[in-house]
């Protein structure tokens, strides 16, 4: 899939993003544009009716959940959601949500349609076994759905090593270069130089 990303806030020159099914994780620091280019997806996917289903812990998650729970009635997790840490509430909340995921990637698969799943800030504070399983679970809806002849995009803006180590598809979300990461120092080294490395062009003000 290819995916026209435009220069919305004078981040760089604008390029042709080159996705395939499976996890792709947007990489780059706070600021960097990671979730602009999630919704530049968005648009894309709407534009040519190509399915979506997202989450993200901004607008899905922490008092957003709780109030859902309580509409719901959900007291049991109302309550624990009101007591765990960041990122315990942001692993719980959307393994909440991951039996409507898993309705659209069945739903794709019976109408043999393209599927783009949109991540936001899912890995905010997790710890690093958490990470780990929420990695082995994306790679597994990829590895899946793949082996069934399903494609099923799965992109997500990432902060956390765990989820951009190698064998991830990372993808720097000022470039559109493809990255592979096999050390946690080569990591940290990308996004601590990304101002340097990064832009494409300097930002201008008026």
């Amino acid at each position: 899939m290819k995916i026209r990303i435009a220069d919305w806030h004078n981040l760089h020159d604008g390029f042709e993003l080159e996705i395939q099914p499976g996890f792709t994780a947007l990489v780059g620091p706070n600021g960097a544009g990671k979730t602009t280019m999630l919704r530049q997806i968005k648009a894309f996917a709407q534009e040519n009716n190509i399915d979506i289903w997202e989450y993200s812990n901004l607008h899905d998650g922490g008092a957003m959940a709780r109030e859902k729970y309580q509409l719901l009635g959900d007291i049991r997790m109302l309550v624990t959601s009101a007591v765990t840490s960041e990122g315990e509430n942001v692993s719980m909340n959307f393994a909440y949500q991951v039996k409507m995921l898993g309705k659209a990637v069945m739903q794709a698969e019976k109408e043999r349609k393209e599927l783009i799943v949109l991540l936001d800030a899912i890995d905010s504070g997790l710890s690093i076994d958490r990470a780990r399983e929420l990695r082995s679970f994306l790679d597994f809806i990829g590895n899946e759905n793949t082996a069934k002849g399903v494609r099923v995009y799965t992109i997500m803006a990432v902060n956390h090593f765990e989820l951009a180590k190698q064998p991830a598809d990372c993808v720097n979300v000022r470039s559109g270069e493809h990255l592979i990461f096999s050390a946690y120092s080569d990591y940290a080294e990308f996004i601590c130089s990304f101002n340097e490395k990064a832009w494409k062009k300097p930002l201008t003000y008026d």
